[in-house]
């Protein structure tokens, strides 16, 4: 179906990305493809669905046919019924005015009858569970909903093969089983699946092949179920310290009480409470479109309760501006692209800090180092990875080193060198006076940086503790607000 010589490929005006990669993808394989951030995961796959080099340009060296056709001698549009694709920013994907449209889009362009495409909605709605969001507006939804319309609408088409970039990374537990199952059963249906992902986990067990990506060159290539041991080497598999529980002091950083939010008729927040001591790590920890983002808008002043307050250090921070607060609270969005308005990396991370008289120095030093942007500093953060994207987004609010540090899904689409990586710093920030915050669905990551589990489940807090009473709680796992601690992550 797919066959890769000899590939070498580079974006306009940057270095080799891909060095030599060979690669042969048959009628019905399962194949998953892994690796560091930068690795070339993504840029494989665009150059498998003629993406590269149409539409992204740069320079493309070897051959490349997808059922038998040449992809340079082929519009996208003419491989789109081969091969389907899932972009990694499901916001890049998603540009209709309701969940319905999204899907019926691809299905309209083909010219699919109206009654079929009606019923082919109907399925794939009840497969991914979106029956609830298909009058929604994209725009309104969580960063895990979304992905999950992405994948639908590129499902709905039933392409020859099914190819998806990262489509885990933001989903949650149950929405992430949901999909896995709907691959696994597509691929025994006969359809080639390809997955590009940081998150190996049980896809490993479903996959006929791995291909392991690392700095443009294969490193390992074989039976998925024989990839830790390389993983391990190249450390992709993160290796958490194990953390022990500090000493925390009683004042009061933020506190919440009885906060409510609602877009027009929609309760997406009721009568959340909790308070955050000063030197806390608190995970947030809840399913997609659970409120968690929601709520995290609140403590910067981007949202407004429609009841209840929020203080901070004592004072109700309701008539406070976001610019106002951005000395005290930092918040690193879920999408680093809502984050972005400068043309290079080094600016982007220091405007922050310059606009609150905070000079550069060690710190900002520091910043280069835990994030490994040294080579990305005078490229456009626009250009980047998502993952080199997400560790831009996340070094630019710890600069300006607020008070609470907040941050929403941080290792999404991170590799284990990240994850770990971030740990480490998370834990060193507890020697500096840092409140820290973070939503997140790693629990894995949670239970390493975390000391108290704040758990939200349809808009309310049902658990809040620590996370080795909170993980194993089956009040909780009943209630589909976390997973058992069997399941895993």
């Amino acid at each position: 179906m797919i066959r890769l010589s000899d590939i070498r490929y580079r974006y306009p005006r940057t270095g080799w990305v891909l060095k030599g990669i060979d690669l042969s993808v048959d009628d019905g394989e399962y194949l998953l493809i892994g690796g560091g951030n930068g690795s070339g995961k993504s840029t494989l796959g665009y150059i498998c669905n003629g993406l590269i080099p149409h539409h992204f340009g740069g320079m493309l060296q070897g051959s490349v046919t997808v059922a038998g056709l040449n992809t340079l001698k082929q519009n996208v549009s003419d491989l789109f019924v081969y091969v389907g694709l899932v972009l990694q920013n499901a916001d890049a994907q998603l540009f209709n005015s309701t969940v319905e449209d999204e899907i019926a889009f691809g299905l309209e362009s083909l010219g699919v009858p109206g009654p079929e495409i009606g019923e082919r909605i109907r399925e794939i709605s009840v497969t991914l569970g979106l029956e609830d969001l298909l009058s929604r507006s994209p725009v309104t939804l969580s960063g895990g909903e979304k992905r999950l319309v992405a994948v639908a609408s590129v499902l709905v088409l039933n392409p020859s093969v099914l190819l998806l970039d990262e489509p885990y990374g933001d989903l949650d537990w149950a929405a992430s089983e949901k999909v896995r199952q709907t691959l696994l059963k597509i691929n025994q249906n006969g359809k080639t699946v390809i997955v590009t992902e940081q998150r190996l986990g049980n896809l490993l067990e479903d996959a006929t092949g791995c291909l392991i990506l690392d700095e443009g060159k294969v490193l390992y290539q074989g039976i998925a179920q024989h990839v830790h041991e390389a993983l391990s080497r190249a450390h992709l598999l993160p290796n958490y310290s194990k953390r022990h529980n500090k000493p925390v002091g009683k004042a009061t950083l933020l506190s919440a009480r009885d906060l409510s939010y609602r877009i027009g008729e929609k309760e997406i927040l009721t009568g959340v409470s909790f308070d955050l001591r000063k030197g806390e790590s608190v995970a947030l920890i809840g399913r997609n479109g659970s409120g968690k983002t929601t709520l995290l808008k609140h403590f910067n002043g981007l949202l407004k309760p429609s009841a209840g307050k929020v203080t901070f250090l004592g004072e109700d921070i309701r008539g406070k501006s976001p610019s106002e607060m951005a000395a005290h609270v930092g918040l690193s969005f879920q999408n680093p692209n809502d984050q972005f308005f400068k043309y290079r990396v080094k600016d982007e991370v220091l405007v922050g800090p310059r606009k609150l008289g905070k000079l550069p120095g060690e710190w900002t030093k520091e910043m280069w180092d835990v994030f490994d942007l040294h080579g990305l500093l005078n490229r456009s953060p626009y250009r980047l990875s998502e993952g080199e994207k997400k560790r831009v987004s996340l070094a630019s609010i710890l600069a300006m080193r607020p008070q609470l540090l907040i941050l929403d899904e941080p290792t999404s689409g991170q590799d284990g060198r990240f994850r770990e990586a971030l740990a480490i710093l998370l834990a060193a920030l507890d020697n500096l006076d840092f409140t820290l915050l973070i939503a997140t669905h790693d629990l894995e990551f949670a239970h390493a940086i975390a000391d108290r589990w704040i758990v939200l489940h349809d808009g309310r807090v049902v658990g809040d503790g620590s996370p080795d009473a909170l993980w194993g709680d089956k009040r909780l796992v009943q209630l589909g607000a976390l997973p058992s601690p069997e399941a895993g992550n």
